[in-house]
């Protein structure tokens, strides 16, 4: 989503995309309406052998992890298993004529095909991280060789960089406190929200609760469940006047669980513009998050844009967006990720009053958070080179 609102928006400020990126792959979220946004611009799509790659050429069109690979997929992370990529994606971007190189990552192996192609041609290098690395949160490195290695590599690549872009300010703060010497060329530009995606919807008469996004070990709905299904128990919330929706990828483990737990409806990935369109059809939205300290949920800005009222079950450092607006008036709360008791009594709360007919809306205080005017800002960082 983040490099594909760049690109749309860049040209209206004369910079016009170059997009390097790979063949078609296997995997488990696919939005093939998306590319429609940079339909008109020049994409070249490189061979690839990574995983992912051979799975697609050997006849695989949707990919969905399983508990027994995480072994694998350890091993096979190093520096990412996006690595065999990068000769093919390096051979691509040297062939071409252009001004300035941004590169996106995750993938890290991007990070590495940057470097590698800014030092061949002495073109500038803009690295975005849209995790941080050494401390990626979703795969992480666990022998003290594969820290030091990617310590050095991030040091590398970053001392070539001549802007660097992140997503959160926690990712700023761990630079900073790495390399005090890059501070002056880290920028933050967050995720932001395209008001073009978010149209008003018809409410549906049952009280409904959605989350959006993807389901896995830090993302663990096992607390809001159970508030649920206490609420439900106790008959405060009659279960034919309910709905929540999971709208997202969810992993097989928690998958089971919801299906168990059999409260919500699973929509599974659904392409983005329809996924915005389900989610608004909402009466109260959730996030959730176990704590993870270089968690980021992504979709904050777009949570906030939905105007729905918002419960953060659990607490984090990167949902600091989410508790600025709150504290700015925005209809939100955040609760301990176990405190069920809570999460529970505000859900009711929010249910007492939808049944009274009074509806609760919120109106993002982050006007500046559009994907225009964030790629304003990286264009205005791009120019300055």
């Amino acid at each position: 989503m983040r490099p594909v609102k760049f690109a749309k928006y860049l040209p209206r400020f004369d910079i016009e995309p170059i997009i390097i990126t790979r063949k078609n792959i296997a995997y488990h979220s696919l939005d093939f309406e998306l590319g429609n946004e940079v339909r008109n611009m020049k994409a070249i799509k490189t061979e690839s052998f990574d995983p992912a790659r051979i799975l697609y050429l050997s006849g695989m069109r949707k990919y969905r992890p399983k508990k027994w690979e995480k072994p694998i997929k350890r091993a096979l992370n190093f520096p990412d298993n996006k690595s065999f990529w990068i000769p093919f994606a390096y051979n691509a971007g040297v062939r071409i004529n252009f001004d300035y190189i941004f590169v996106t990552a995750p993938p890290f192996s991007s990070f590495i095909v940057g470097c590698m192609i800014a030092k061949r041609t002495s073109k500038p290098l803009i690295l975005d991280f849209r995790d941080a690395w050494l401390e990626f949160p979703f795969t992480s490195y666990v022998s003290i060789i594969q820290k030091k290695f990617i310590s050095n590599l991030e040091k590398k690549i970053v001392g070539v960089a001549s802007r660097i872009v992140v997503v959160d300010e926690c990712i700023k703060i761990s630079l900073v406190k790495k390399y005090p010497e890059l501070a002056p060329s880290i920028f933050v530009i967050p995720n932001g929200y395209d008001p073009d995606d978010f149209i008003t919807v018809q409410k549906p008469l049952a009280f409904t609760i959605s989350y959006l996004g993807t389901v896995r070990r830090e993302r663990d709905p096992s607390s809001f469940l159970q508030a649920i299904n206490e609420l439900i128990n106790e008959k405060k919330i009659e279960k034919p006047n309910l709905r929540i929706k999971f709208i997202g990828h969810i992993e097989d483990y928690y998958l089971e669980k919801i299906k168990n737990s059999r409260l919500a409806e699973i929509f599974g990935h659904l392409p983005y513009g329809q996924a915005i369109k389900e989610f608004c059809a909402s009466h109260l939205a959730v996030l959730i998050t176990t704590g993870e300290e270089y968690f980021f949920p992504s979709r904050q800005n777009e949570y906030l844009a939905s105007g729905l009222p918002i419960i953060v079950c659990g607490k984090s450092k990167g949902i600091h967006l989410f508790e600025s607006a709150f504290k700015k008036g925005y209809p939100g709360w955040v609760f301990d990720y176990n405190d069920v008791p809570g999460i529970k009594e505000k859900i009711f709360e929010i249910f007492d009053k939808y049944k009274k007919g009074k509806t609760i809306k919120g109106a993002t205080p982050y006007k500046e958070y559009t994907r225009e005017k964030l790629t304003k800002k990286l264009a205005e960082l791009i120019k300055q080179l």
